[in-house]
């Protein structure tokens, strides 16, 4: 068993851990949400800080002893400093975790032990205010401790708030990071498996363009691992990922597939959210009917203008219900979904399929 005066010790360090990390910097185990906080933490502290000392500046000013003004600044600060950070370390925790009767108590026995210490010790402080002034004086002070309690209570109740509500934003944005990411997962298996059994196909029949094709699907898939994880890439890199799927599927189609893409107004500082585009044109291919009509066709364009993108992709098919039916496949639902999260608010997309045609546009702001 150790000393009670060293038990109190451990204890108390163990209460100001928090606020030592803050100051040393040792907070690197909680970033990114930690930085906030420390930093919201810190300025508040400061701010409540520079307000008390220049009420309490103040106040000694009024008294129009120097002595005594000064006296009064110090007893102040060292009182403060004991009802506030004895709140907010052993006291007000309570409040936070719902303890009512505990914090009542012993907030109450808070105050009055500080008050009455504090008439006690003015004269070591060379402050004779109760002496003075008599109970006017005593009543100043002990408004002062409970004041300062308040307040104490007030911040520390204000900044568990902030905290939470950081929190709960810091968890939100990671879930919808979480579930991009999963979106993203998603595309790069059904690009290609769909791409791998075009290959197979292609090389079962030993066709030449099966070299091609895996030299093409190598540059794509470089693209996916290197720059689909980010949060923007480069229009001009994403509008060539789209030529090189549209180069795949020449390579698997022939001269049978008729195909436009048409860009205009891309320039260098234009980005985007990447592996977006690219479901709207796998669909298309998926569901155009180039193998069994000769007039099949597909048409793509994608125009940059002040700074918002027009994109839109048309395809023959066959059955109605090949694209009604499923309201445009997988690969909409998932670009929709990436639209939410990457532009919630700042697009506008449409679909529709009429006379065996399918289209749909896309409008964003860059």
């Amino acid at each position: 068993m150790g000393s009670p005066a060293g038990c109190f010790f451990c204890w108390f360090a163990a209460q100001i851990e928090p606020f030592v990390a803050i100051f040393s910097g040792q907070t690197r185990q909680y970033l990114p949400l930690a930085t906030m906080k420390n930093k919201v933490s810190i300025i508040g502290h400061l701010v409540f800080w520079l307000f008390y000392l220049t009420v309490v500046g103040t106040g000694g000013t009024l008294l129009g002893d120097r002595a005594q003004g000064w006296a009064f600044v110090w007893n102040s600060i060292v009182f403060g400093g004991l009802v506030i950070y004895s709140n907010l370390f052993f006291i007000l925790p309570n409040l936070l975790e719902k303890q009512y009767s505990r914090f009542a108590m012993l907030g109450i026995g808070l105050v009055l032990v500080l008050i009455l210490l504090r008439f006690q010790t003015n004269h070591l402080f060379g402050l004779y205010l109760c002496e003075r002034y008599g109970w006017p004086a005593y009543f100043f002070l002990s408004v002062q401790v409970l004041a300062l309690f308040l307040l104490s209570t007030m911040f520390g109740g204000f900044m568990q708030w902030f905290r939470d509500r950081e929190r709960t934003t810091f968890l939100q944005k990671e879930k919808l990071e979480g579930e991009l990411k999963f979106l993203k997962t998603q595309v790069n298996p059904h690009f290609l498996f769909n791409t791998l059994n075009n290959i197979y196909s292609l090389a079962y029949r030993q066709h030449p363009n099966t070299a091609p094709m895996i030299a093409t699907l190598s540059k794509i898939m470089r693209y996916h691992l290197y720059d689909g994880s980010r949060e923007r890439v480069s229009l001009l890199k994403e509008a060539e990922l789209l030529q090189d799927f549209i180069a795949l599927q020449r390579l698997r189609h022939g001269d049978a597939l008729d195909v436009d893409f048409y860009d205009e107004g891309i320039e260098n500082q234009h980005e985007i959210a990447p592996l977006l585009l690219i479901n709207f044109i796998e669909n298309s291919f998926k569901h155009c009917d180039v193998d069994a009509n000769p007039d099949a066709f597909i048409r793509i364009n994608l125009t940059v203008e002040d700074g918002q993108l027009s994109f839109s992709v048309e395809n023959s098919f066959g059955l109605p219900s090949a694209m009604t039916n499923q309201g445009g496949g997988v690969g909409l639902k998932n670009a929709q979904r990436l639209l939410d999260l990457a532009y919630p608010g700042s697009y506008e997309l449409s679909q529709k399929a009429d006379n065996g045609i399918y289209s749909v546009q896309l409008k964003l702001v860059l």
